[in-house]
């Protein structure tokens, strides 16, 4: 009994966190060193309800703001006019849930088969019977998605796009920093070291 309930503590006490994912895609055949200016259009984000959230004028800046920095910290200038690389990001929400659930693994003899190989209801028995048995309870979380497209000035192809997809936290600003770094992870344009 004392088992259990440790091993029930212990679910309850350690939160579920959903891990980012991160998906690159780049042409290997684009001279990336010759790009030496951009410019950053945000898109307005989509609400969970699939609808256009075009007053979320501070989710579009600290977006913006992320993306300047880490371009800056690569070498490259901002400019308003005849940019070498345009980078466009776009971000949605959706509404994610998961199976929280203690499991048969939580008890030391699943299938009804207790300490004294007694069948479910017999001598010695938990209780417990099947491969489900314990508690079981859904987390539902709100999961942020935001896409980085680099594209050519010149010619409009895009040379670059990463997706990174997470669950939304209080603290806004960082998410968007840690989304935006790693989006630019594999980015061919190295960062310039400080000296």
């Amino acid at each position: 009994m004392r088992r259990k309930a440790l091993i029930t503590l212990f679910v309850l006490a350690v939160p579920v966190v959903v891990v980012a994912q991160t998906r690159v895609d780049f042409d290997r055949h684009t001279d990336f060193s010759r790009y030496k200016t951009f410019a950053v259009e945000v898109e307005p984000a989509i609400r969970a309800d699939g609808a256009v959230d075009e007053y979320n004028t501070l989710a579009e800046k600290r977006l913006d703001q992320a993306v300047t920095r880490e371009l800056r910290t690569r070498g490259l200038e901002a400019t308003d006019i005849g940019a070498d690389i345009i980078v466009r990001v776009s971000s949605r929400e959706t509404e994610q849930a998961i199976v929280l659930s203690q499991g048969w693994y939580a008890y030391p003899y699943p299938w009804g088969w207790s300490r004294r190989w007694a069948y479910w209801g017999g001598p010695g028995s938990w209780g417990y019977w099947g491969p489900y048995a314990g508690n079981v309870w859904p987390r539902r979380y709100l999961e942020e998605s935001v896409t980085i497209d680099a594209i050519d000035g010149d010619t409009g192809d895009l040379v670059y796009r990463a997706e990174v997809v997470s669950e939304i936290g209080n603290d806004r600003d960082k998410q968007a920093r840690k989304a935006v770094d790693r989006a630019f992870k594999k980015f061919p344009i190295k960062e310039i070291s400080a000296k």
